[in-house]
């Protein structure tokens, strides 16, 4: 019962190890040593990636017994207690369940009260969006003239929703997705400590999975370690994503360029079989035929073919032997696929309807071929002599 999860176990405790934001980080480092920390800051941006876990380092830099200071000690009774949620001047708040004008109202009346152990009193209000429009008036005089011990950090991942009138009384930094790379880094250094063996291939997917959100990737990882009883392979991380295995894709795109609807048809039913949703399974072949064609447009160390986390040999293979003009239609007709799938469509029957249309684009491309060889002797044929 004592077991804490990888996202709450390795959560950052200092500035350095909130991965992909090192323009805010460094910003509020530069701004405790010049002492010009601002009254109230509004961090923005997705989900998981590291909005709290920043509020909570900027709490400990300025409670801290050796601050304030860009490198809290995390040992001192001010950060311990931090961390535990427990100080009684760093009071963390959940807006979605303390929303009303009455709340916000005690909440202001609170902030004439002295600090009773910190230097400071610090208001970390999560999912800020939340609040009412009322509720957000109640609480414009004391951002705008605070008491000078005390601070707030608005935290949302809906910034559209809050006043103007308050964005103009804050700092604002925008969080951005973390890239797949740091994602990878923070996983790896995470098995390592962990002493759990899982291939990077598998870190990527991972990576790739959770879109830009550090806590999502760790919360995979938990997931992944734990069904797989310590050793996970990659069956297990598509079991638990619900998509269906890299070879399982390159099977249905080998087909495809084959010109072989039925084989790509028995390929997908294979798949569904297996666990994965077809609407899973189309989003799959989208990337795959994307990773082709910037492998054809940019070359496989391109960034932005290492960002998609797909490269294998087989992609690589697949890229060479498709003509580019043909791997651009490929993608249009998939994504026209997935649109379709708002509109009630069965996915299922979108995606063997997409399986034929794709396997004829061979003899299509062919028929081009020939077009363009007849209109080139056309041109090469002088023209009769008039009578």
């Amino acid at each position: 019962m004592s077991y804490q999860v990888l996202a709450r176990k390795y959560r950052p405790t200092a500035f350095a190890d909130v991965a992909g934001q090192e323009v805010v980080s460094r910003t509020l480092a530069n701004a405790i040593s010049s002492g010009r920390v601002a009254q109230a800051y509004l961090f923005s941006g997705p989900r998981g990636v590291g909005k709290t876990s920043m509020a909570r380092i900027l709490a400990k830099a300025l409670a801290c017994d050796q601050g304030p200071t860009t490198e809290p000690c995390g040992v001192c009774r001010h950060c311990v207690m931090i961390n535990q949620g427990s100080h009684p001047d760093i009071l963390e708040i959940d807006a979605a369940r303390f929303n009303s004008v009455d709340d916000v109202r005690q909440l202001a009346d609170q902030t004439s009260f002295a600090p009773s152990q910190a230097r400071l009193r610090l208001y970390i209000m999560d999912e800020a969006h939340m609040l009412s429009t009322a509720a957000w008036n109640a609480l414009l005089k004391v951002l705008e003239e605070p008491p000078p011990h005390v601070r707030f950090i608005f935290a949302t991942t809906e910034a559209d929703k809050v006043l103007p009138t308050v964005l103009s009384r804050c700092q604002r930094f925008d969080f951005r997705s973390i890239g797949l790379e740091d994602i990878t880094a923070r996983l790896k250094e995470i098995c390592i400590r962990e002493e759990v063996p899982v291939e990077e291939a598998l870190l990527r997917r991972i990576a790739r999975a959770a879109a830009g959100g550090m806590r999502d990737a760790q919360t995979i990882l938990d997931q992944l370690i734990a069904v797989s009883e310590g050793k996970p392979d990659g069956a297990d991380l598509a079991l638990l994503l619900g998509s269906a295995r890299g070879e399982d894709v390159e099977t249905i795109v080998g087909h495809l360029l084959a010109s072989q609807a039925a084989g790509a048809i028995d390929a997908v039913e294979n798949a569904i079989a297996g666990g994965t949703a077809a609407a899973v399974l189309l989003e799959q072949l989208i990337d795959h035929v994307r990773g082709m064609l910037l492998v054809q447009a940019c070359g496989a160390q391109a960034p932005a073919v290492r960002r998609l986390g797909l490269l294998t040999p087989g992609l690589e293979a697949h890229a060479k032997s498709c003509p580019p003009e043909r791997a651009l239609r490929m993608c249009q007709l998939l994504i026209g696929s997935q649109q379709a799938l708002r509109q009630g469509v069965d996915p299922r029957l979108q995606l063997e309807l997409a399986c034929v249309r794709l396997a004829g684009l061979g003899q299509l491309n062919n028929l081009d071929d020939l077009i363009r060889r007849l209109e080139r002797l056309e041109s090469s044929t002088p023209a009769p002599p008039r009578p």
